[in-house]
Parts: C-alpha cells; sequence; structure tokens
C-alpha cells in the first residue's frame, strides 16, 4: 500500500485555474449506489472494480443541473482513504454532458473527505461546450460542486502516442463482497492491482513523457480500470494531462482491447478532453514472488484531444 499513498502525496490533484472567458457555477449532486461492481478486502485493502450510481444535480445554473450515471472504480486502505476514479454523465432539456473524473479520499479531522475532479463535453444545445469542476463531499454526504463551463474554441485536435510501458501486478486475495450491500460473501477470491512501473513514450502535445498511474485488473473476465497522468519529461511548469482507461484482456491470449480518455488536468491541459483507442498484446513475465507479475506492452495509438491552451509542443 506503500505506492498508493506516495502516489497520492507527491501528486496531489489540482485546483483549476479561473481563465476570464469562464462562466462559474455551482452545484450540489446526490449519489445513489445501484451496484458495487467487483468488490474485495483482504483485511488491508478495499479494492472496487467498476461499481454504478445513479445521480442528480441541482444548480442555479440550468444548464449544470440533471439526472444520470456514475461510474467508479477504486484502491483504497479498509477505513477507505486512497484513490478513485470513473465517468460521468447527466442529461437535462438542453442536452448532456459526458466525461471523466478523480479523486482522492482522505482523513481530515476524523471525517471522511471526498475531493474530485471532473471535466466533461457538452452535447446537444451545449455543443462546443466544456465543463470542469471540483467536487467535496465529506463522509458520503452530497457533493458540493465549483466548476466553470467554457467554450470550446480550438475544436479537436490529432492526438498520438508511441512507447514501451512496464506495470507491475499485484494478486490480492480476500474476501468477495456483495455487489449491493458490500457485505462479505463468504467467498473468497482475487483481484489485482497494476501500478506504472516505468514508461518510456512519445505523445503529441506533451513530447517525451514520464506515466504515473494505478488500476484493478478482475482475473476472472479480464476487465479492468486505471487512471493516471502524463506528464512532459522535460517539463519545467510541472503541467500534466489526466487520463482514465478501460480494457478488456483476452485471458487467452494476452490481447487486450483498451480505451483511453481525458480527463483535465494542469498548465494547458486544465479543460482536455478526448481520447483514443488501441489493442495492445502485453507479454507477462513470471517473477520469483508467485503474486507479483509484470506486464510489459508497445503501444502506438491515435485519437483526438481538446484543449484551449496553446500547443507548444509537437503540433
Amino acid at each position: 500500500m506503500g505506492i498508493l499513498v506516495a502516489y497520492a502525496i507527491e501528486r496531489p490533484l489540482p485546483a483549476f485555474a479561473q481563465p476570464r472567458d469562464e462562466i462559474q457555477f455551482t452545484a450540489t449532486g446526490a449519489t445513489t449506489w445501484v451496484n458495487f461492481g467487483t468488490a474485495l478486502e483482504d483485511g488491508t485493502h478495499l479494492l472496487i472494480l467498476n461499481a454504478k450510481a445513479r445521480t442528480v444535480v441541482t444548480s442555479p445554473d440550468a444548464r449544470v443541473g440533471g439526472a444520470g450515471a456514475v461510474t467508479c472504480s477504486g484502491v483504497w486502505h479498509t477505513n477507505r482513504v486512497g484513490l478513485e476514479w470513473g465517468s460521468f454523465q447527466i442529461s437535462n432539456a438542453g442536452g448532456s454532458w459526458d466525461g471523466y473524473w478523480q479523486g482522492t479520499n482522505s482523513c481530515e479531522n476524523g471525517r471522511l473527505v471526498t475531493s474530485i475532479l471532473l471535466t466533461a463535453e457538452g452535447s446537444a444545445r451545449y455543443q462546443g461546450l466544456v465543463l470542469r469542476s471540483t467536487g467535496t463531499a465529506v463522509d458520503y454526504g452530497p457533493i458540493q460542486w465549483t466548476g466553470h463551463i467554457i467554450k470550446d474554441i480550438r475544436g479537436s485536435r490529432p492526438y498520438r502516442l508511441k512507447g514501451l510501458r512496464l506495470d507491475g501486478l499485484v494478486k490480492i486475495s480476500g474476501m468477495l463482497l456483495d455487489p449491493l450491500t458490500l457485505r462479505p460473501t463468504g467467498v473468497s477470491g482475487a483481484m489485482a492491482w497494476i501500478v506504472i512501473s516505468t514508461e518510456d513514450g512519445e505523445a503529441s502535445y506533451l513530447g517525451r513523457t514520464l506515466e504515473h498511474g494505478l488500476g484493478l485488473l478482475d482475473p476472472a473476465t479480464g476487465v479492468s480500470s486505471m487512471m493516471g497522468t502524463a506528464t512532459p519529461a522535460d517539463s519545467q511548469d510541472h503541467e500534466v494531462l489526466h487520463w482514465v482507461a478501460a480494457a478488456t484482456t483476452d485471458l487467452r491470449t494476452g490481447a487486450a482491447n483498451a480505451e483511453v480518455h481525458f480527463a483535465g488536468g494542469t498548465g494547458r491541459f486544465e479543460d482536455a478532453t478526448g481520447g483514443f483507442y488501441g489493442r495492445v498484446t502485453v507479454i507477462t513475465s513470471a517473477t520469483p514472488d508467485p503474486t507479483i507479475l509484470h506486464g510489459m506492452f508497445r503501444y502506438d495509438a491515435a485519437g483526438t484531444i481538446r484543449f484551449s491552451g496553446p500547443p507548444q509542443r509537437n503540433e
């Protein structure tokens, strides 16, 4: 669990800046869980993969209010402190907002505080707009959102990346939890906790990149979900591009179909959306410790990205 704690402390999720052309809003979100997906506890960790919830958002700005759905995956201590990520969608009479988010749970003065960063694209009457927001909840209460709606003035741009990455997969064995109640089922199971170990890549607008991230893999189904950041290796201003990914691996061949979605960031990438789809073949190598594997893969993918900042690199 030390890797998780270090990641959370060394790379805190930053607050958004407020450019002049943004329209500020506030909102309140109420979430009702539908099911907790694949969930496992081993006495130290609580792992949840692809939980689903309904959400209702109210706001003085009618564009932001609505009802929709949220997905959530997370890697936590049993006290719920840790990292989480997922997707977000709400609709109202004017259109929809579709996006992705990253978050942290922390303990502050004996209270569990959830902090979330969200970026979403609008459709229908909201086409060409981007919503970006920070959200805070205490002890699983309503989420208080503060954010901005901005106009996508640059439109979609091509995005290309290639490189080689090594992931460490740690097998966590424990008790499967009921997807409706999170109570122990009495059935043993396992999940793989993924941590990006090393990466050497090249990406549009970033140049040579460094990746940081983690995720979960269900070894019974091959379904996985990850969160992370891409950082220019020579960046002096610490700008990062957040991403959320989902994949399904063919357990017989090791080939995975993956989709990666941008979830904002810092600097030029504060309002980044878009993403890419790809297929990778994972070569898994055994180690002396049977609970630890290494997955290595080479990738070469193309997609699109939207962000309002100047390109600066490789465009």
